[in-house]
């Protein structure tokens, strides 16, 4: 027959109190790596998008309109004098053509190189009556050959251009006393320079805004037959406003 209080699960078990508090801690820890477990299982490693990104080679083909203005400057030819006759007149046509460049970008920035050629007719000229001669402009087609700079902003990046510009240009010198006209045609050179803006429509198809002003002279030339003796110095420059499409390999 028992007296008392009942007995404590150590004194049942012949445990001390320290003894019972360590197998307690080790039944805790052994636990502890199947509850982290099941905590974790739920768990999925995130997914990340694949960043674009601008290193590549490209091609594509632009469209646009360009404005400015030449002027003629006219000179005794052997003296080099300034005969004090300079008209000023603008000149303004459509635009269009292909581009192909390459760019490399290095963490936000993108640096490339890039070359166009385009069709154009731009046009313009002067009539005075008052010393019976016009003269027009023409330029035919026209290219270039520049660097890029840029950084990006997502998949769009803002960038500058400039570099060599090159193109067919015709100077015809009409005397309206005697009738008879001259034309002088070249290739001229000379520099272009503006920025643009561009975006990643799709991982291969890039789209751009671009404005560029490109300057061709001064360049000279000596008149043979409808002014002897004058030599006129011309200075086409004007600016252009493009839209473009590219194919990103």
């Amino acid at each position: 027959m028992m007296h008392g209080a009942p007995r404590t699960l150590a004194a049942r078990t012949n445990l001390t109190p320290l003894s019972l508090f360590a197998l307690t801690a080790l039944a805790l820890v052994q636990t502890a790596p199947a509850r982290a477990a099941d905590f974790a299982a739920p768990m999925t490693p995130p997914v990340f998008s694949q960043v674009f990104s601008w290193t590549g080679f490209y091609i594509g083909a632009e469209a646009g309109y360009a404005w400015g203005k030449d002027t003629t400057t006219e000179y005794l030819t052997a003296s080099n004098t300034f005969t004090g006759f300079d008209p000023t007149y603008k000149v303004s046509s459509a635009v269009g053509g292909a581009y192909a460049g390459y760019n490399y970008q290095i963490g936000w920035a993108v640096l490339g190189v890039e070359s166009d050629i385009e069709a154009a007719n731009l046009r313009g000229g002067f009539l005075d009556t008052t010393v019976g001669g016009s003269g027009t402009t023409q330029l035919n087609w026209q290219g270039s050959l520049r660097g890029r700079a840029g950084f990006t902003a997502g998949q769009m990046m803002f960038y500058g251009t400039g570099g060599l510009a090159f193109a067919e240009i015709d100077h015809t010198y009409t005397n309206l006393i005697t009738g008879t006209a001259e034309t002088n045609s070249g290739l001229r050179t000379g520099w272009t320079a503006g920025a643009g803006v561009e975006i990643s429509v799709m991982p291969n198809l890039l789209a751009r805004v671009e404005y560029r002003y490109t300057d061709y002279g001064p360049y000279r030339y000596n008149s043979i037959t409808a002014f002897p003796g004058f030599s006129g110095v011309q200075e086409p420059r004007f600016g252009a406003v493009r839209i473009g499409a590219a194919y990103k390999f």
